[in-house]
């Protein structure tokens, strides 16, 4: 199938779908870097390649998926400015180079979240 055909067919009612109280909606989906419920940033209708960055157990998982569906990617758990980086290489080098600047964000707001969580534990 199509991503325009997939796309129609899930953009009205899907279960990653988001509505806040003053009509803001936004996607849960994987793949959806700036959790935007747009066409752009589907991560469900691009099946070809898109990019993951995700916060898990103390660091940040920046993941791609190739067009036949298999996820590679890194672990960044230190530095922020070596997660942004490798973000924007992941968004590149996947054919995306339009989610360049969402996927550092993402990465950046992910790398402080877990820097002030350790801050917080540590003084407890």
């Amino acid at each position: 199938m199509s991503a325009q055909l997939v796309w129609e067919l899930v953009k009205k009612n899907n279960a990653f779908i988001r509505k806040s109280v003053n009509h803001t909606v936004f996607s849960a989906e994987p793949g959806n870097v700036a959790n935007k419920h747009s066409y752009k940033y589907s991560g469900l209708a691009n099946r070809g390649a898109t990019v993951d960055v995700a916060a898990a157990e103390g660091a940040v998982v920046i993941s791609k998926s190739s067009k036949k569906g298999k996820l590679a990617g890194s672990v960044c758990k230190k530095n922020a400015r070596r997660t942004n980086f490798a973000a924007a290489a992941e968004a590149q080098s996947a054919g995306r180079p339009d989610l360049k600047r969402a996927a550092q964000a993402r990465a950046s707001a992910l790398s402080k979240g877990i820097r002030k969580s350790k801050a917080t534990a540590a003084s407890q």
